[in-house]
């Protein structure tokens, strides 16, 4: 293709041609959220052919660890207002609810996107408090809720189905529950669940909007759902999965040899070979019972031209390990740093030190999505706490209006806390060594991954050979100059003589 040809193209890369539209493109793209919850919960739900958990089983080693790990280390921010008494009583509300907190986090993670209910309740000693009330997304009907210009909802409609016994009969009901502002209404169809009096519930309170919340994870502005916190990793996950399946197909297969056999008389090589007897043959030709190579003991051969070989199939599982090794590395790469996992694999060659700043920053930009959440509940909290109490009682110290989510800082670093840790680590290493416990190699390794170093463990070692032998001729060099046997001019030349 000649250079004029190829920018007369009406497409290069990601630049397409004016005509093609994009518009609706997405509109169709809904979050396999049954897979997404496989993959965390390792349960084998089948929703397809390729949201089949059994083909992603093998390469499923990070989602839940990964989830996890992200969701604790965001962590909950710090509220404040000019209020004292309403940062004490916010503060103190999302301490108790940490774990639903975090639990939020998570299953907004997995399932891309989910929605968060405030509701007043009464404790067990009777206390109206505001409880925090997941959804699941299957629950909600969506193209029944209604939000307002500024994004807030109006109409919010859940479904539920409820199964249960009573006196060994089958009951169902499916129950309908339509949130509006300063209403919860509730309808039955079906029985009578043991929890409810009536089959048409409505509960009346004193807000004037609907406090429920849609948290996304990944939101694009294309995109009608969130986007799953795996989804990047999803397809690799299942090629790990298809190559270890294939690579323990293949070892298989070399573990158990054939033979190739070439006699003049079949039955007389079978009987003296492996121990057949007369019915065992018999057997064999009706198909009733299958050769067991294991039972094979001698070669006994009776013809002339009779020949017995094993074949045997190449051993490729070298290639198969490296590919595991790269998508292992891809994985590793799109979820957080394999340090954070606890192993030891040295699958990438960057240390804690510079992989750490990456992962604060994917975690900085995850706390600032949920600003808005937080933001929120406080003013939920606020108009809750205004409603229990009949009045606000925030308001003789500076009032909540103007709430500010702060953050905890991921990455305090003391440098003398780091030297004094690496000097330890050091001399317990050198000890290990000494006493035989580790290798030199393991050693390093070790070491690498807490501090960058950019060479491999054979490189460093002759680089470090060449500086031990320099220190020696340094050393003796200094004894010749102290015993008078050299100048010291011309010590320093015969040194230099020696690194040239």
């Amino acid at each position: 293709m000649k250079l004029f040809d190829f920018l007369k193209r009406n497409t290069i890369g990601l630049f397409i041609e004016t005509k093609r539209d994009g518009r609706g493109a997405f509109d169709n793209i809904k979050t396999d959220y049954v897979l997404s919850r496989s993959l965390y919960s390792s349960a084998p739900a089948d929703s397809g052919a390729y949201s089949n958990y059994a083909n992603y089983s093998l390469g499923n080693y990070s989602t839940k660890t990964y989830i996890d790990t992200f969701s604790w280390f965001i962590g909950l921010p710090e509220i404040t207002a000019e209020s004292d008494t309403f940062t004490a009583d916010i503060q103190k509300y999302l301490t108790n609810n940490k774990n639903k907190l975090l639990a939020i986090y998570r299953q907004t993670m997995i399932d891309g996107k989910h929605f968060v209910w405030l509701r007043a309740e009464k404790n067990i000693k009777g206390k109206i408090i505001m409880q925090i009330k997941q959804i699941p997304l299957e629950n909600v009907i969506e193209d029944d809720c209604i939000k307002d210009s500024l994004d807030n909802y109006t109409k919010f409609v859940i479904e539920t189905v409820e199964k249960w016994k009573d006196k060994n009969f089958d009951k169902k009901a499916t129950i309908k529950i339509e949130l509006t502002a300063g209403k919860e209404l509730i309808t039955i169809d079906g029985d009578l669940p043991p929890q409810y009096n009536s089959k048409h519930i409505e509960n009346t309170n004193s807000l004037n909007f609907v406090p429920v919340y849609c948290l996304y994870n990944n939101k694009q502005t294309f995109l009608k759902d969130g986007i799953p916190e795996i989804a990047a990793a999803v397809p690799f996950i299942l090629r790990y999965d298809a190559t270890l399946r294939k690579l323990g197909k293949h070892i298989d297969e070399i573990l158990d040899p054939k033979i190739q056999a070439r006699v003049k008389n079949v039955s007389d090589f079978l009987k003296y070979s492996f121990g057949f007897t007369a019915e065992d043959l018999e057997n064999i030709n009706s198909g009733k019972q299958s050769i067991d190579i294991s039972q094979f003991k001698a070669a006994i051969l009776s013809g002339e031209n009779d020949s017995v070989n094993f074949i045997q199939q190449p051993n490729n599982a070298e290639s198969a390990i490296s590919l595991l090794k790269l998508l292992h590395w891809i994985i590793i790469e799109l979820t957080m740093p394999e340090y954070l996992y606890g192993t030891a694999m040295n699958s990438t060659n960057a240390s804690v030190q510079e992989q750490s700043p990456v992962w604060a920053k994917k975690v900085e930009g995850r706390q600032g999505e949920y600003n808005d959440f937080y933001i929120w509940l406080s003013d939920v909290f606020y108009l809750f706490q205004n409603a229990i109490n009949g009045r606000d009682i925030y308001s003789t110290d500076g009032g909540a209006d103007d709430v500010s989510i702060r953050w905890a800082e991921l990455t305090v670093k003391d440098d003398v806390q780091v030297m004094n840790a690496l000097a330890t680590f050091i001399n317990a290493m050198d000890k290990a060594m000494i006493m035989g416990l580790v290798s030199p190699q393991s050693a390093f390794n070790t070491l690498k991954t807490f501090i960058s170093i950019p060479n491999d463990y054979e490189t460093e070692k002759e680089a470090a050979a060449e500086w031990i032998k320099l220190k020696i001729n340094l050393e003796a060099l200094q004894d010749r100059i102290r015993s008078g046997d050299i100048d010291a001019g011309d010590a320093i030349e015969d040194l230099f003589k020696e690194v040239d």
